[in-house]
Formats: C-alpha cells, structure tokens, sequence
C-alpha cells in the first residue's frame, strides 16, 4: 500500500513538472528580454538610413527586416517554429521614432501582447511629429510601456501557450 502511495506520489511529481516545463516553454514573453533587446537608433550611416524627420532632425530608417533575420530572433527568443504564427518582430524603439532594424533592437511581440497597447505607437508618433514630445521623451515613454509587466492578454481564458 505505502509502495503505490508513493509511486503515485512521484507520477503525480513528474506530470506537475512536464506541465510546469510546457508552459514555460511555449509562454510567450511579456516583455523584451534587457540582454537580447536593449533597443538601438538609426543614424545616418545606417545602410537603411532615409532621410531625417521632425523639427528635431530625426535619423529615420527604412523598414528592412529579412525572413532570416527575424528567425534569428525568434530564435534567440527559444520561440518555437510551429508558434511563430503569433508573434510579430517588433521594433522595441520604432522606426517612426527613430528606431533602427538592428537586432538589438528587435523581439517578437506576442499578438496578445501587442493588443494591450493599440495605439501607443501611433499616438506618440503624431505628438513626436507635432512637436508636443521629442524623441528622448518619446522613447522614455515606449520604454516604459514595453517593459511594464503589468500587461495582461485581454482574453484571460488563453495564456498565450502554444500546443
């Protein structure tokens, strides 16, 4: 009796941890991890450099980002390849503030994720382009925003695991 006790024990043990591992493992990340992503501008000497903008003379880069480069990312991220689908590359710095398509400023942003925050990166792009923020203001706040964990997907059914 004391044996099936304890061999039930250590199957419940083992099926805790394999769950435990499987969300950990297909979670998504709420926010860019600091060591991968620390965030990174454009500058005039950047190959996607296109002209400057805004009153303050803004280095603005063209999107480019290549398929190889975002599986790199999502690669760094341990984002498996059947749970791509729902997750975008991500300028953590936007391009329409001044961000550049260097790595290290990429990550894969979740769509629940992105769906916290609609419209911040329009709004602060139309108050940057209005003059009623610069651009050090403007990349306070989206730093800020994208890496707050408070965020939390608006379907609190979905986990934003991947089977």
């Amino acid at each position: 009796m004391q044996n099936r006790v304890v061999v039930a024990i250590v199957k419940a043990c083992f099926v805790i941890a394999f769950s435990l591992t499987v969300t950990l493992a297909f979670s998504y990340p709420l926010i860019p991890d600091p060591e991968i992503t620390q965030g990174d501008l454009c500058t005039e000497d950047n190959p996607d450099f296109a002209k400057y903008r805004y009153q303050e003379n803004i280095p603005y880069c063209q999107r480019n980002v290549s398929k190889a480069r975002r599986e790199k990312i999502y690669e760094k991220y341990n984002i498996p390849s059947h749970c791509r689908y729902l997750y975008t590359i991500d300028h953590f710095i936007p391009l329409s503030i001044g961000g550049s398509n260097a790595d290290q400023n990429l990550w894969p942003e979740h769509v629940l994720v992105k769906a916290t925050r609609p419209k911040l990166e329009e709004e602060i792009y139309l108050a940057l382009a209005q003059g009623e923020l610069n651009q050090q203001e403007a990349i306070d706040i989206i730093i800020k925003e994208k890496t707050t964990e408070q965020q939390s997907p608006p379907d609190n059914n979905s986990k934003g695991e991947c089977n």
